[in-house]
């Protein structure tokens, strides 16, 4: 038996599949991260440009004249809203010492 390209020997060939087929899994993980990495800065870029058109003054404004509009729905809306944040920050009975 020849040993001289057995595992482990060092001196594997650029033709031994297994060499072969791990080169080819690097190279496309790396494809897809470098796709994946890509696609993420750019819808980065795409929400950070969107926040910053946003007039947050021109918001508080429509908020304000809709709360003084309609004070009874806004009140409503306020209550429901505290409800569920106060729901979902509640400590269950298991959380207790």
């Amino acid at each position: 038996m020849d040993e001289s390209r057995g595992k482990g020997s060092g001196t594997e060939t650029p033709d031994d599949p297994e060499t072969s087929r791990f080169g080819r899994a690097k190279d496309y993980a790396s494809e897809k991260y470098s796709a994946a990495s890509d696609a993420m800065k750019n819808q980065y870029n795409r929400v950070r440009e969107r926040v910053e058109d946003v007039d947050f003054g021109e918001i508080t404004d429509q908020v304000r004249s809709y709360v003084r509009s309609n004070p009874g729905k806004a009140l409503l809306i306020s209550i429901g809203v505290g409800f569920l944040v106060g729901l979902l920050l509640r400590r269950s009975d298991e959380d207790k010492d």
